[in-house]
């Protein structure tokens, strides 16, 4: 996922949540690896 898909997803959620009137608190969790080339071509075999 790029990151302007990112930073879309994260505005409607803040839309979603602002709207939600029984959303406490809401814990995002982003992780972004990057594939090694060589391994990545290998495991596809």
């Amino acid at each position: 996922m790029e990151v302007k898909g990112i930073e879309k997803a994260l505005q409607d959620l803040a839309k979603a949540i602002a709207d939600n009137d029984t959303a406490e608190r809401v814990k995002i969790t982003i992780t972004l690896v990057k594939p090694k080339a060589g391994k990545a071509s290998q495991e596809s075999t």
